[in-house]
């Protein structure tokens, strides 16, 4: 199947995208499934309700921009996502001090408002509030010197945190899925980036979707956080330029109600917890027909709920590489979804790679090839008489290549007709196969080749690939690595990558054989040798 159509109909008014998008079809019936773009919150189980995808593929098709945030390690959300630096501004008003404290002690602040808005007086940055704390905890004593020991300690671990980073200066918009890695910092100094965002967004975005993730943990019901401040402002102002707000979590019961209530769109994914069922079950509104709560608890992968306005609608999510006609079969049921997904993904995978530039290949290094290829046509046709004469190979006329590989006890074949393409087609695809590898990484200035008895890799210098054979090109894995080491060395570098994709990547290398993982981290072969060729 080819790539989803856009389904989408916007309409602009006064400079901000309304209108519809498809989120899919309806179960059984295979009906298109369109929803409102606005203000929209996705619920289901992690890992088992497909929520990433789904909101993946509203991006895609609704024609919006949208920020991610990626928390935390090993996630696998957004793994397409344009990565951008983290954007921060610090506030040192007395309410956004007292939110990060109740975030930090995760209840709500009762009678140390006054404390706070001392410590913040005069203070412009909150290097100063904490020196101002500091000061006062001189002379503070009892209550109050409990209050300041508390503020100090958030700010002893979110202080150093702001001048360690180097902060973009704007959120770096752009179409598709943007996504700050927030897994390097602490969940306080989390917060005040998704709040920075927000604000930043509200002020100057237009047609721009912020999602957040785990709803429950950054705009939770029982406190303040300075991203629930900032989500209250966001959703009840941003709407008329075209700026919403997505909320991405699997716990519903914990997720400020005077949020939700300015949400209009629920999509409502698979619960096992039976608690957790009826709180999903009480989101839909008054008047329609809800679902049994075994129907929550038996949506598969990719199904969904669908509530807006007066309707809801049981939905396979389609993918945005799905094509239209493959995920309306998955809905009626003439494919399974499983099976439809893998044959997705293998098409995405076997399209060409637009990073791999063929034409980077030189006219020495086209004649090599093409004398290679002519000496391999020769060991094929000399395995193709011993098959059928059951002689034993001739020597090659060509410059002595490297030894071919055991192809083990070959059984004369009965005399007969000459063997057919077919068969010629085997042995070529073997001998490719067990022939040395060559990682090649073809960059801007030099051209890494690294020769190692493995299969062969193409990787372009400006990738993540790359520069990791860049880095072992360099000795950098000579002495074992590890993951968040080679994550730091990339961002020294300036690479703009996700700390879950340097693992990822490591992980690649490591089953290829070019590295090997030792209880320190990553470490180079050492029988691998690297040939570093200037163009």
């Amino acid at each position: 199947m080819g790539p989803a159509r856009l389904a989408v109909r916007p309409r602009v008014h006064g400079g901000r995208v309304t209108g519809s998008v498809r989120f899919g079809y309806e179960v059984g019936t295979g009906k298109p499934v369109e929803i409102p773009i606005h203000h929209m919150v996705i619920t289901g189980q992690t890992q088992m309700a497909g929520k990433t995808t789904a909101l993946e593929a509203l991006v895609a098709r609704s024609g919006v921009q949208a920020v991610a945030f990626i928390t935390k390690r090993g996630e696998g959300s957004f793994g397409d996502a344009r990565i951008i630096r983290p954007y921060f501004e610090e506030h040192t008003d007395w309410k956004f001090v007292a939110a990060v404290l109740e975030a930090s002690r995760g209840e709500k602040l009762k009678f140390e408002r006054p404390w706070i808005v001392r410590a913040c007086k005069g203070a412009r940055t909150l290097a100063d509030v904490q020196k101002n704390v500091r000061k006062a905890m001189e002379t503070a004593k009892g209550l109050a010197g409990d209050v300041y020991l508390m503020l100090n300690a958030y700010l002893e671990d979110v202080v150093p945190q702001i001048g360690r980073i180097k902060w973009a200066d704007t959120v770096d918009l752009a179409p598709g899925v943007s996504a700050m890695d927030l897994t390097g910092v602490g969940t306080s100094m989390q917060h005040l980036i998704i709040r920075s965002t927000l604000d930043w967004v509200l002020e100057h975005g237009v047609d721009t979707v912020v999602v957040i993730p785990e709803a429950w943990n950054f705009i939770p019901q029982r406190y303040g956080t300075p991203v629930r401040l900032a989500a209250e402002r966001y959703i009840r102002q941003g709407a008329g330029l075209g700026n919403y707000l997505w909320l991405d979590s699997q716990d519903i019961a914990g997720v400020d109600k005077a949020i939700l209530k300015q949400v209009p769109v629920w999509i409502l994914g698979v619960q096992r917890e039976s608690n957790e069922v009826k709180r999903t079950l009480a989101q839909i509104p008054t008047g329609i027909k809800e679902p049994k709560p075994e129907a929550i608890a038996t949506l598969k992968l990719g199904e969904f709920y669908v509530c807006h306005g007066t309707s809801i609608t049981k939905t396979y999510a389609q993918p945005r590489w799905m094509g239209d006609a493959e995920a309306e079969a998955v809905a009626r049921g003439l494919v399974p979804a499983a099976g439809a997904t893998t044959r997705a993904r293998m098409e995405k995978r076997l399209k060409p790679d637009p990073e791999i530039v063929e034409d980077d290949v030189t006219p020495e290094r086209a004649e090599q090839l093409e004398r290679e290829n002519a000496e391999l046509r020769e060991q094929i046709a000399d395995l193709r008489r011993r098959l059928e004469n059951g002689k034993k190979p001739t020597q090659s006329r060509q410059p002595a290549p490297p030894p071919a590989p055991d192809m083990g006890k070959l059984t004369p074949m009965p005399s007969g007709p000459a063997v057919g393409d077919d068969l010629y087609e085997t042995f070529k695809r073997r001998l490719i196969a067990e022939a040395p590898a060559l990682l090649k990484v073809l960059a801007a200035r030099p051209e890494l080749q690294v020769e190692i008895e493995r299969r062969t890799i193409v990787a372009d210098g400006s990738t993540l690939p790359g520069r990791l054979a860049l880095l072992l090109s360099e000795g950098f894995f000579d002495e074992p690595q590890g993951g968040n080491v080679v994550y730091n060395e990339l961002t020294r570098r300036g690479t703009g990558i996700a700390r879950p994709n340097v693992y990822r990547e490591c992980d690649k290398l490591l089953s290829l054989g070019f590295l090997t993982k030792e209880a320190t981290g990553y470490k180079a072969v050492s029988n691998m040798k690297v040939n570093v060729v200037e163009r």
